[in-house]
């Protein structure tokens, strides 16, 4: 009999492998990132499976160990040898939630075009569009077999419908890791996804902290990162909250030290101080900005340095106008939006100075030298969220008020960014110039499908004008023209860079810009 580490083969059918995975007998651990996969991509898969064409191995890691799952649903079926999931989450977590439809994954099948998709309201309102777990299901198949009968290429139609069930069939091929060490488990997970540029920097470092730390990140950072989220912060990720939790735990050192390196105690007690540092940084972005979440923040890394400040410093010590007017400064020079490993060590860096404000700043004249706002700083596409957040921040100093209620506008789920030039009235070979920065307001989304198709000289003189000096839109009506389109934006851009220059001058008043 064969001893020691080694890895066996074998063969597993979608079917099994769905069963195994959803009675707990396959189980993800804590060190997997979360799904990723993008919907249109489970169509994907299942039309590759339909053709027969092959999929890459699976790996699994057989042990006794005690590790901990990343999730408790499905429930892990406890044995004297667990099967961990180390490539193709991915995939398995596709296949289980296509076979009912659920979680986002649900694909539909035409059998005249023999092709897949993700169900929309488009396919729910064509019959000839099939739900793939129904025709995984016996008996919803039995039916719909009998409603084959007498209808035209009935036999063609069935056959195909066979075709897709036969996907439950399929093998796919599967390498389990034998009696290798948790390490080596993770270091396999590391190599692999690395190997392949499947995986970013995050989750290469959440397997190396899950490996040294079990049960932190499931227990202590997967239920904080989901609770920030859930408030609006989304676009914070693992990687942000170690890199503010390192910083809480060696405060004083020159560089880095990640949280694998550490000891247990070290990190647990860290975290405390981070979670509590990163509620009262998103509370200032709240109060000084009127920011609810996070949809024009194009990072999180945005925020790190603000968890940094709360952690170090006292309430008193803290300069609350000053962070949010570095954080207006950071949009202004697309802070994090090139190489921002490297901009984050350095920031990071300047928040354990004397004075960390001031070396955040000087940071900022490295890539630009002049930290005041020009006209041409507003000019960018509607892509460059640090355009639209340096926007928002000019509108708000101003007070920025809804266009038909006058009522103040705060970046909540019911607001949206309006062209106030409407697109649709441009030639269409134009139609793309109006996507710019200059062109966008923030109004409720009910007064964006009021305004409709009105023109700019019709629904901005019905605007009182303290709306319009609100969000910075020049107030003479001779602009409010599609044909003259260049000098409103231009006009409007001067007013923006003198809105923004403005605020953050209040907020760094004893700042040398």
């Amino acid at each position: 009999m064969a001893t020691g580490p080694r890895l066996e083969h074998q063969i597993l059918k979608v079917r099994q492998l769905i069963d195994d995975y959803r009675a707990g007998r396959i189980v993800i651990p804590e060190f997997q990132r979360e799904y990723v996969w993008r919907p249109v991509k489970a169509a994907k898969l299942i039309d590759s499976l339909y053709r027969g064409f092959p999929v890459s191995s699976l790996l699994l890691w057989q042990s006794t160990e005690e590790i901990r799952a990343r999730r408790r649903d499905p429930r892990p079926m406890r044995s004297s040898l667990m099967n961990w999931l180390i490539d193709g989450q991915q995939r398995v977590i596709t296949l289980s939630r296509t076979l009912n439809g659920d979680e986002g994954i649900d694909v539909v099948f035409h059998p005249e075009e023999e092709k897949f998709r993700r169900a929309n309201a488009a396919t729910r309102k064509d019959p000839n569009w099939l739900r793939v777990s129904e025709l995984w299901d016996d008996d919803l198949y039995r039916q719909i077999r009998r409603n084959l009968d007498g209808s035209r290429h009935a036999d063609k139609r069935e056959a195909r419908f066979e075709a897709v069930r036969r996907i439950l069939e399929y093998e796919i091929p599967v390498v389990r890791m034998v009696d290798h060490r948790f390490d080596d488990a993770v270091d396999a997970f590391t190599r692999i996804n690395t190997l392949g540029v499947r995986l970013k920097k995050e989750d290469i470092e959440r397997a190396q902290v899950a490996a040294r730390h079990s049960g932190f990140v499931a227990d202590q950072v997967v239920p904080s990162l989901d609770r920030v989220r859930q408030q609006g912060f989304k676009r914070l990720n693992v990687m942000h909250l170690f890199r503010a939790c390192a910083f809480v735990a060696k405060p004083d050192g020159r560089n880095r030290t990640p949280l694998h390196e550490l000891e247990r105690r070290e990190v647990l007690a860290a975290w405390r101080k981070t979670e509590k540092a990163t509620d009262q940084a998103m509370g200032l972005i709240r109060s000084e900005l009127g920011l609810v979440n996070m949809n024009i923040l194009w990072s999180g890394a945005l925020v790190v340095p603000l968890i940094a400040l709360c952690a170090s410093m006292s309430p008193r010590q803290r300069n609350s106008e000053e962070f949010a007017g570095w954080l207006a400064l950071a949009a202004l020079c697309h802070r994090y939006s090139r190489s921002g490993e490297t901009a984050l060590d350095q920031d990071l860096r300047a928040c354990r100075s004397k004075n960390p404000v001031g070396s955040l700043l000087a940071n900022l004249r490295t890539v630009r030298s002049s930290l005041v706002a020009e006209p041409g700083d507003f000019s960018g596409a509607l892509a460059d969220r640090s355009g639209l957040l340096t926007l928002y921040i000019a509108c708000m100093h101003r007070g920025i008020l809804d266009f038909y209620t006058g009522g103040k506008v705060l970046l909540q789920n019911n607001v949206d960014r309006h062209h106030i030039l409407p697109r649709a009235q441009f030639p269409e070979r134009l139609r793309s110039k109006a996507d710019n920065i200059a062109n966008m307001a923030f109004i409720a989304g009910d007064v964006n499908k009021s305004i409709g198709q009105s023109g700019p000289e019709v629904y901005l003189a019905k605007l009182k004008p303290r709306v319009l000096k609100s969000q910075c839109i020049p107030t003479d009506s001779a602009l409010w023209r599609i044909d003259k389109a260049e000098a409103f934006w231009e006009a409007r851009r001067e007013l923006l860079a003198e809105s923004f220059n403005e605020y953050v001058r209040e907020a760094l008043p004893q700042r040398r810009l």
